[in-house]
């Protein structure tokens, strides 16, 4: 998925118009269509997990939080730093208790 998730960053900031269209779909499934769309193939579980870990990341950038399990994320390299990097690039569309993601 690692892959997966630096094509989708590339095209996010590459394409600003595209990431103001993924941030305004309201399911999992629209979010599916348009991302095979512009050639990325995402799961509806991996699209969940996603949205779920943009989220949670989104709230604990605005709170300046990291719990144990962030740092470690953070110094092992993992997912979790993938997508933080995505994070930096899209929060803008992202909107806690909001309508968008």
């Amino acid at each position: 998925m690692e892959k997966k998730l630096t094509q989708l960053q590339i095209k996010l900031e590459s394409d600003q118009s595209f990431g103001e269209k993924l941030f305004s779909l309201e399911s999992s499934a629209e979010v599916q269509d348009y991302l095979k769309e512009n050639g990325l193939d995402f799961s509806l579980d991996e699209i969940t997990e996603l949205k779920e870990a943009l989220i949670k990341a989104a709230a604990k950038q605005q709170s300046g939080e990291l719990s144990d399990e962030d740092l470690e994320n953070v110094a092992g390299g993992s997912i979790g730093s993938t997508i933080d990097s995505i994070i930096g690039g899209i929060s803008n569309f992202i909107t806690i208790g909001g309508r968008r993601w």
